[in-house]
């Protein structure tokens, strides 16, 4: 039979019990006792896994911006940005000094 137990271990609960055979069942017992703890370990640990994931993504939406939002500024952007191409546009019309000549002769 094979053992979690260490042999110097397994050889003192021979010399306690004074019988291989107890100190194998107390052996057994302890392995079991050692193996239900890892499995319900596991279990817990992937229960808690999947709960901090699921906290984690509920945190991460509030904090990251969704499509809408960033339609929302890129549309105000996108606005912005043709009122100021017009602008520019308009400026640049007025300060050429050939359209400025060519206004002057219209209204002489």
């Amino acid at each position: 039979m094979q053992y979690i137990l260490p042999r110097d271990a397994f050889e003192i609960l021979v010399e306690t019990f004074k019988s291989k055979e107890k100190a194998e069942k107390f052996a057994k017992a302890i392995e079991d006792i050692i193996n239900y703890t890892r499995e319900r370990s596991k279990s817990e640990i992937e229960e808690k896994k999947e709960l901090v994931k699921i906290e984690l993504k509920e945190e991460l939406k509030s904090e990251l911006v969704t499509r809408d939002i960033f339609e929302e500024k890129f549309k105000l952007m996108d606005f912005k940005l043709n009122i100021f191409i017009a602008i520019a546009l308009i400026s640049l019309t007025f300060a050429n000094p050939t359209f400025v000549e060519f206004i002057k002769s219209i209204f002489k």
